[in-house]
């Protein structure tokens, strides 16, 4: 059997802060919560958040795994920004790529994609 329920799994240091920053910047609110485990349906993927604990190998993914079609960048950049996380490059449209990409990075250092069409 095939798998139909993808998920991205993003390791976090502070489970509080990683759940506010995804429910503040994309008004999105946990189908479960606990402090070692959370996840978000975004419809068409889920998102989890597993806590990183001593003796784990696992850690942060500090490029995109995670994109994100939005309406307007720099209107989540604000959100990003006001939770703590950051927006640390913005490349426009060009002969590979056509559409804007925004690399950006969670309070846990978990790096994801926003993609907005021109």
């Amino acid at each position: 059997m095939i798998g139909t329920s993808p998920m991205v799994i993003h390791y976090v240091l502070d489970m509080n802060r990683a759940v506010d920053f995804y429910t503040f910047v994309f008004e999105v609110k946990p189908d479960f919560e606990s402090p070692g485990w959370s996840t978000f349906n975004f419809e068409s993927f889920v998102l989890a958040l597993h806590i990183l604990h001593d003796g784990m190998d696992e850690q942060q993914i500090p490029n995109a795994g995670l994109n994100l079609m939005v309406d307007h960048i720099e209107t989540i950049q604000v959100k990003i920004e006001a939770a703590g996380g950051e927006l640390w490059e913005l490349r426009e449209p060009d002969d590979f790529v056509p559409v804007r990409v925004a690399s950006c990075r969670d309070t846990e250092g978990n790096g994801f994609e926003l993609r907005q069409e021109v």
